[in-house]
């Protein structure tokens, strides 16, 4: 296994270094920092090439027992078929909380700093915290029931312009309580808010507006927003973010937003992706124990292309719960089943086929 992942690791680094060898040179990187750069990639590379290596391993050692005879001497010694794949099973699942791990604590810090040196995306690279204005966005707070609507910010001055802050009441349908409006607002450190050409238009418990007060200037200091804590909120590549930062993002978040529902789908993804690790062992082990030349290359054939079908089955059903159903009533649930039904699937399917070759 740690053959295959140095050499997934160096296919890596070759191919991506003979496609990015122009732009290397064009924006003058230093020697230091390409290395840099694909050092940072390592732990990428490792939690996504782990269950193939996993799957290749499994195999190069199933093959060697049955071309020594190993197998056949332990199923007419009385083993069970069960018995003899149980190491590699219970190794699967340790590797899944390795690659866990792996995934949580390096992978996003590593993507991080590698954006760093060679961005990406403009998400991917705005992801990074470390500009410094945005423009046309929203935030909403759930522990405020607040939304608020910002045309422009800065974050030099802690000035926004164009805002709109939308007070929900604290009850199931939140209707409108209170809209405030303003050309402009400033935050100041300990004091609170200042909102410039304000107007405050209050709604009525059957949603009617009253009329509208305007202000030239008005202060509120009960928001506790802080610009600091709006801009991290935006932009952010959710594989770039730890747990905890992903669950502070979506306790800021309206659940109906696209942004929310990626957050929620990347929690599970997180999480249920690194069990391929299990499920490929799970998959290769009843094609593994073949007692044929013939055997072998058919098993080795079928396994592959089982799990490249179990891959392409994870990509859509991803790709279908970051864009969410329109369903309300499945809608929170839909990403847990996107992200863990190709597992449970193909478990289900791996004891099917080990349970027959009994």
């Amino acid at each position: 296994m740690c053959y295959c992942l140095l050499a997934f690791i160096v296919l890596y680094i070759a191919y991506d270094l003979s496609d990015h060898v122009e732009d290397f040179f064009d924006k003058n990187i230093p020697t230091s920092q390409i290395i840099k750069y694909y050092i940072y990639n390592i732990p990428i590379i490792i939690s996504q090439s782990a269950p193939f290596a996993t799957l290749l391993a499994l195999l190069y050692c199933l093959g060697n027992l049955s071309r020594n005879n190993e197998i056949i001497a332990m199923r007419a010694s009385g083993v069970a078929l069960l018995r003899i794949v149980r190491p590699y099973l219970i190794i699967g699942f340790v590797l899944y909380i390795i690659v866990l791990a792996i995934s949580e604590t390096c992978v996003p810090v590593a993507k991080r700093l590698a954006a760093k040196i060679v961005p990406v995306t403009t998400s991917v690279s705005e992801a990074l915290g470390s500009q410094s204005s945005f423009n046309a966005f929203t935030f909403y707070d759930s522990h405020s029931d607040r939304e608020w609507t910002v045309g422009k910010m800065d974050l030099d001055s802690n000035i926004l312009e164009q805002v709109k802050v939308t007070q929900f009441t604290h009850s199931k349908d939140q209707r409108k309580s209170k809209v405030l409006e303003a050309e402009k607002a400033e935050y100041i450190e300990g004091y609170g808010w200042w909102f410039y050409n304000a107007t405050i238009i209050q709604f009525s418990p059957e949603d009617e507006a009253y009329p509208a007060d305007k202000f030239k200037k008005r202060s509120v200091r009960h928001f506790r927003e802080t610009p600091q804590s709006i801009a991290s909120m935006q932009y952010t590549s959710p594989e770039m973010m730890t747990f905890p930062e992903i669950l502070y993002c979506r306790k800021h978040l309206n659940y109906t937003s696209d942004y929310y529902k990626k957050l929620k789908m990347e929690t599970n993804k997180r999480i249920a992706t690194p069990l391929a690790c299990f499920v490929f062992v799970l998959l290769a082990a009843p094609f593994g124990i073949f007692h044929t030349r013939a055997g072998m290359i058919k098993g080795v054939i079928t396994s592959i292309l089982l799990c490249l079908v179990y891959y392409l089955i994870s990509a859509l059903f991803i790709s279908i719960g970051e864009k969410g159903i329109s369903v309300p009533q499945f809608a929170s649930f839909f990403p847990i089943f996107a992200a863990w039904f190709p597992n449970i699937a193909f478990i289900c399917l791996g004891f099917y086929l080990l349970h027959r070759m009994r």
